[in-house]
């Protein structure tokens, strides 16, 4: 059964020139249902210039927070994406669908694992939320992250990762990768494709 609530905004944080996080506020009667795990995402519900629209979004923040935090970056000509971007205020409300979907990791304790994740883009979104909730909860495990953008100033969360970076230095070793932004190494200038990826396993 499809089940929205309406949900306000509790904080918009500006990641990049077209790009926010989005933090929701769940009321407490309401925390149950929006327990979700690593990966999941929200399907979002309002009215834009008087038509209904619904869109998803992969949740960035990690159920250890207690935050319920979406990223959301504008797109051309997306209606949804721009309206979240240039209209949203803290305070305004949205409906918002409880979380679903089957992509994602669920950490265990015991686990000893050396993790990869590949995004680009507006995809390090549901990987952010894995890659945070694995190192909590994982002490033996390590992450390598291969995250491909333009340029640095499109690169999405650039400080929740470097924060990530600080807490686990021996176990969490992010890679940037940027398209049309000359780096000093030839290895990380380009974008993510079979060769790349090779290249760079074999350099790990």
């Amino acid at each position: 059964m499809t089940v929205f609530h309406r949900l306000s905004v509790a904080a918009i944080e500006r990641e990049t020139p077209d790009a926010v996080a989005i933090t929701l506020r769940v009321p407490e009667e309401l925390q149950n249902q929006y327990r979700y795990t690593p990966g999941q995402h929200l399907t979002l519900k309002a009215l834009v210039n008087g038509e209904e629209l619904r869109r998803c979004y992969s949740i960035c923040s990690s159920p250890q927070e207690g935050l319920l935090q979406i990223g959301v970056k504008a797109i051309d000509q997306g209606r949804f994406s721009g309206f979240i971007n240039r209209m949203l205020k803290v305070g305004d409300a949205l409906e918002v669908m409880v979380p679903q979907g089957r992509f994602g990791y669920q950490p265990q304790a015991e686990r000893h694992g050396n993790h990869l994740a590949i995004a680009a883009g507006s995809g390090i979104t549901p990987m952010l939320s894995i890659i945070k909730a694995t190192l909590l909860l994982e002490p033996g495990s390590s992450f390598t992250l291969i995250y491909g953008n333009r340029n640095s100033r499109s690169m999405m969360f650039k400080e929740a990762l470097s924060d990530l970076k600080n807490r686990y230095p021996q176990r969490f070793q992010p890679l940037y990768l940027f398209s049309q932004e000359s780096l000093d190494s030839p290895l990380l200038s380009g974008r993510i494709d079979r060769e790349r990826l090779a290249a760079i396993g074999g350099a790990l």
